[in-house]
Parts: C-alpha cells; sequence; structure tokens
C-alpha cells in the first residue's frame, strides 16, 4: 500500500512538471511580445473561434484570466462546452506559446 502511494507521488510530480514551464512567467506587457503574440494568433487561426479581436464566439475579452491557465490551455487544448481547443504543444515553442499567452492577457479582462 505505502509503496503505491509512494509511487502515486512520484508520478504526480513529473505530470506536474511536464504540464508547465520551469521558466518564470516574462513580461507578458511586453508591446513586442504582445504584437508577436497577435500574429501567432493569427497564423494558428485562433481567430476563427475567438474573433481577431477576443470577441469571437468563444469571447476572451469579456474574461479575467490567468496566465499560467492560458499558457495550459493553448499548450495543451482545452475542451468546453462541446467544443475542443487543439493543442499547441508540438507546433509551437514555450516562447511562442508565451507570447500568445501575452497577446490574450492584453485583450482579456485585466482584474481590478
Amino acid at each position: 500500500m505505502m509503496y503505491k502511494l509512494v509511487l502515486m507521488t512520484i508520478a504526480c510530480i513529473f505530470v506536474g512538471d511536464a504540464a508547465y514551464p520551469q521558466e518564470d512567467v516574462p513580461n507578458l506587457k511586453d508591446p513586442t511580445m504582445i504584437a508577436a503574440g497577435h500574429d501567432l494568433f493569427l497564423q494558428k487561426q485562433c481567430s476563427r473561434c475567438h474573433g481577431e479581436g477576443g470577441k469571437g464566439g468563444i469571447n476572451l475579452a469579456r474574461r479575467a484570466l490567468d496566465p499560467r491557465g492560458v499558457f495550459q490551455a493553448i499548450a495543451d487544448g482545452r475542451m468546453g462546452s462541446g467544443l475542443r481547443m487543439p493543442a499547441s504543444r508540438d507546433v509551437l515553442t514555450d516562447e511562442e506559446i508565451w507570447k500568445a499567452t501575452a497577446y490574450v492577457m492584453s485583450i482579456s479582462q485585466q482584474p481590478k
């Protein structure tokens, strides 16, 4: 029994490490990073569901979002309301995902 608990704990540590990037969150308010993220947002067809300014069918502009949650949704995809957002981890680097995250954060509702 104890052996299984130890194995599960170790597995959770490795899965948790793989789910999040090791580096700290970069400066998501850097205009250059936001502009690059906007370009990626358009190139990778994100605007098809979210709209060019994030005000499409799956509206990002009216949500208060967490940067790490946005990074994870872009990297690993997401399922919600019967729709599936594809994972981008295999087609974007962590740096590119942070750039897309910077753009999404720039158009989302910021906490007051």
